[in-house]
């Protein structure tokens, strides 16, 4: 986990430092030289959906993620584990439904499609979609084994 973890930390920095880079070509062309640059906000925006879709699983899997725990912190130790394991089911289910399997729909529905201004291949954008999913599998999975790791541990010593 430590492997991938470090590989999306630098696919992620490299995304983030592309996007400074195209911001300040952006406002230099458009202010400085008077010409817009017609491929920085296409690159932008495109940098920003895979920075997105690779951020997600990214902070999920350290735990980073924005959570409202008002409710859950007042749940038992054991009920605690018990909603957690509950959302981690829930998270693989989406995972797997929506952003793997539908993720593949739309990018072959994309199939043909050219960007407008890098003239790339639309089907690379989408593919964000699913790779998403399948690393949010990945994360939940573990996390989802941890959580009745220490579940069934709480059982035992209740007996």
């Amino acid at each position: 986990m430590k492997v991938l973890n470090k590989i999306i930390e630098y696919i992620l920095a490299f995304l983030v430092a592309v996007m400074v880079v195209g911001c300040f070509w952006q406002i230099f062309t458009r202010f400085i030289l008077n010409n817009p640059s017609q491929y920085t906000e296409e690159l932008l925006r495109y940098s920003l959906i895979w920075l997105t879709m690779l951020g997600v699983p990214y902070a999920y899997g350290k735990e980073q993620h924005i959570s409202i725990g008002f409710i859950t912190n007042t749940f038992t130790k054991k009920g605690t584990l018990r909603d957690k394991i509950f959302i981690e089911i829930l998270v693989l289910f989406l995972s797997v439904f929506v952003m793997i399997a539908g993720g593949i729909m739309v990018t072959m529905n994309a199939a043909g499609q050219i960007s407008p201004a890098m003239q790339i291949p639309m089907e690379f954008y989408y593919m964000g979609l699913p790779i998403c999913g399948v690393l949010m599998v990945i994360y939940s999975a573990q996390r989802l084994v941890r959580f009745v790791k220490v579940y069934a541990e709480e059982k035992k010593e209740e007996k």
